[in-house]
């Protein structure tokens, strides 16, 4: 080969080097993980974070929003650091600081449910992606981080009680309710629609008493509307979704392809779930012992990642697991639910709009 033939070809291979380590520098620069925590959710939001790192296909950098964690900050750096990955925790004085200042009352007393919208005071570019400490992650994340939103600041799941909750909030009916427990957030677009201060705005304009699903969830539908991009949803598979039919969950939430999910793209999310979340109080989890609306194997997935990762932890796993195949009420759901889904979720849906009827007229 010719001198410069050689030269050539040096250049070359040095070029797509470098072009593959700038790439992947890019990667981790501009892919942030995002969590909220106190002491009381450490070891969901440890068991969490593992299951999301053990399958992300490269490191990640990870922010905690945290509250008094002290020194059990290195349990949830433990599990960093078991796959390279680091954390950058932030204190949730500094952004409750923000609320107070704004006149924002807390809720359920404190500002966490608050604190993930103002993560671009604190990470101005690249994609975050925001979980709740009560999910499973079961697949890579790093399809969730490359969704093109379209130009929207924010991305979520639907939820399915758009119909129950939106007269709530000012929305109309069929208007698309997003769930909060997964949000992905364009730093850059974030920052031009000013969503922090449109997140302290909207809060002045519901009462905080009187929403159906959680003060947070509500106020971002209502500040961000229009403005949110709609995840597939195996981004975050709820027990509604991940149990039921197409036909069935559209019965349950008022629903249809319109104004949720098509059947093929439900069909995919049970198929290819990307993250299972045990939203809807203590009878959704498997490390509650009032837990009933979950499968085994899902409870059983949660517990083999808890285990990794809070061996000394204080759930005592195996005697939930014999609490759950005892639990009568959750033996007696899960024959109804198979033998008569279709009843099941009529009058389940019937009983959602009872209960909404005191917060309607209240609203009014």
């Amino acid at each position: 080969m010719k001198a410069p033939h050689i030269v050539r070809s040096f250049f070359l291979a040095f070029k797509n080097f470098t072009n593959h380590a700038e790439n992947d520098i890019k990667i981790y620069m501009t892919d942030y993980i995002l969590y909220a925590t106190d002491k009381n959710y450490l070891e969901l939001c440890a068991t969490s974070l593992y299951s999301l790192l053990e399958k992300a296909s490269h490191p990640l950098s990870v922010y905690i929003i945290e509250s008094d964690l002290g020194d059990e900050k290195s349990k949830l750096q433990e599990v960093a650091k078991k796959f390279n990955s680091d954390i950058t925790f932030i204190p949730i004085a500094d952004i409750s600081s923000k609320l107070i200042a704004a006149g924002i009352p807390p809720y359920r007393g404190g500002y966490s449910p608050y604190a993930r919208f103002f993560i671009t005071d604190y990470i101005t570019e690249g994609k975050i992606l925001y979980l709740d400490c009560d999910i499973l992650v079961k697949g890579d994340v790093t399809e969730i981080l490359n969704f093109d939103a379209d130009g929207k600041p924010i991305a979520a799941v639907a939820d399915q009680c758009s119909s129950y909750v939106n007269p709530l909030i000012g929305l109309g009916k069929n208007d698309v309710y997003f769930n909060s427990g997964v949000l992905l957030f364009d730093a850059e677009k974030c920052h031009e629609t000013n969503v922090s201060d449109r997140f302290l705005e909207a809060v002045k304009t519901i009462d905080l008493k009187n929403t159906f699903l959680g003060a947070d969830q509500d106020i971002m539908n209502r500040a961000f509307y229009g403005q949110i991009g709609k995840l597939p949803l195996k981004s975050n598979m709820m027990f509604t979704s991940r149990f039921f039919s197409p036909k069935n969950i559209y019965r349950l939430a008022s629903k249809n392809e319109d104004t949720y999910y098509t059947e093929d793209e439900i069909k995919d999310a049970k198929e290819n779930p990307l993250a299972i979340h045990f939203a809807g109080g203590g009878r959704y989890q498997p490390w509650r012992e009032e837990g009933i609306y979950f499968t085994n194997e899902e409870a059983r997935e949660w517990f083999d990642a808890y285990k990794k990762c809070c061996p000394d932890g204080k759930t005592d796993t195996e005697k939930l697991e014999a609490l759950h195949n005892t639990n009568s009420r959750r033996k007696v759901f899960f024959k109804i639910a198979k033998i008569m889904p279709g009843f099941y979720c009529s009058l389940k849906g019937f009983l959602r709009k009872v209960r909404l009827i005191p917060k309607l007229i209240k609203s009014r």
